[in-house]
């Protein structure tokens, strides 16, 4: 054998051995007792202001809390004429007050725990936020839908921005259910509260910035809010969002834009490695102690937009991918006691006497399984 065919021959060893040698690698994580203060807010001299109060938690088996709320707190805004506004408490660790401030006016957030600890922001000037101008949507490469918007400050004077959202849908269930099962009765017999036609809603969790420090205007044009994948539920029917806009300070988009890459931009080898974000909060009672999160103030501006199903293509709604079963009716307990299936018509159809039941699962006859039968006050 040469010596050519058996360096190759080598070399493909090594390679189909190399799997092989890879070595777990288990660090070990030093765990924490402590449990920091989050401060979620934005101070606005036009309404409503509204903070929410949290702790941080341990990532360890077992634990599965979702928040650890702050409450029985005191927490007052302070403007820098000696002006105090106090905030009331609403449950899980909001905290809000509406009030009418002067825009000329720094603000800052004072804090007293349950605890005796005490927590105070910098003072912040007050950002006056441009309209939206026009809240769109457009269809991407792949057919999804991007949601984006627009909006510009003719003094020249904001140039950071971020936005929020909350997003609402109108969806129906597969099938419409005339029927309800009595499990006490073993019966069916016609359902008075319909389950057709729900509605759902959820925040914004990303955080969503725009810069327009290196243009020669203050414009944002197009910038991304959110994106709906291509045959996304949401626009089965209607979907709506409500896009809110906060104007920011430098020091308060550094500070976010740090955030949205220690939350948001991290999973592979290419992306920024975390860094201790700093925010404008401190503890008064211990100044070694972290304290996260970064209140500004100034106005807010917000608009709504629509799309209907009608305006997306004809194939956007998929095919129902529904189980579904004529249940005699010698056998309804059988499939209708755990909830499993649900009758939706009668068989055969308008029967007078009927055999048995139409029914399909649960998930695709009852809409109040994942959403609210209860029409928004907004919803056209």
């Amino acid at each position: 054998m040469s010596k050519k065919i058996f360096s190759w021959m080598s070399a493909i060893v090594i390679v189909l051995l190399f799997p092989n040698c890879k070595v777990p690698y288990d660090p070990k994580i030093k765990s924490s007792k402590d449990h920091y203060l989050v401060v979620e807010g934005y101070i606005n001299p036009e309404g409503t202001t509204n903070v929410k109060l949290s702790r941080t938690r341990n990532i360890t088996w077992g634990d599965t809390a979702a928040y650890i709320n702050e409450l029985n707190a005191k927490v007052i805004i302070e403007d820098n004429n000696n002006s105090v506004y106090a905030l009331s408490e609403t449950g899980d660790g909001n905290y809000s007050g509406n009030y009418y401030l002067d825009p000329n006016a720094k603000y800052r957030l004072h804090i007293f725990t349950a605890e005796n600890r005490e927590y105070r922001s910098d003072f912040v000037p007050c950002k006056i936020s441009p309209p939206i101008q026009e809240v769109g949507w457009k269809f991407n490469d792949k057919g999804d839908v991007q949601l984006f918007v627009n909006t510009a400050d003719p003094n020249n004077q904001t140039h950071f921005y971020r936005w929020d959202y909350t997003e609402t849908w109108e969806f129906h269930s597969e099938y419409f259910s005339k029927y309800i099962y009595d499990p006490t009765s073993n019966s069916v017999y016609p359902r008075t509260v319909p389950v057709f036609v729900c509605y759902r809603s959820r925040n914004s969790s990303s955080i969503i910035l725009g810069s327009s420090l290196k243009l020669k205007e203050d414009v944002i044009h197009e910038a991304p809010v959110t994106l709906i994948p291509d045959h996304d539920k949401r626009i089965s029917v209607l979907y709506s969002t409500i896009i809110t806009q906060y104007a920011l300070d430098s020091a308060g988009y550094n500070y976010w834009n740090a955030m949205k890459g220690n939350s948001q931009n991290i999973g592979s080898i290419f992306d920024p490695q975390p860094n201790q974000t700093i925010g404008n909060i401190h503890s008064i009672t211990d100044s070694t102690e972290t304290v996260i999160g970064y209140v500004g103030a100034g106005t807010t501006d917000q608009q709504r937009i629509f799309i209907n199903n009608s305006s997306l293509p004809a194939d956007w709604n998929l095919p129902p991918n529904c189980t579904e079963y004529t249940v005699p009716v010698d056998s309804l307990k059988f499939y209708f006691s755990s909830g499993t299936y649900i009758p939706y018509d009668e068989y055969p159809p308008n029967a007078f006497i009927p055999s048995g039941y139409l029914s399909a699962s649960a998930s695709c006859v009852d809409c109040t399984l994942s959403g609210s039968p209860i029409k928004p006050s907004f919803w056209p």
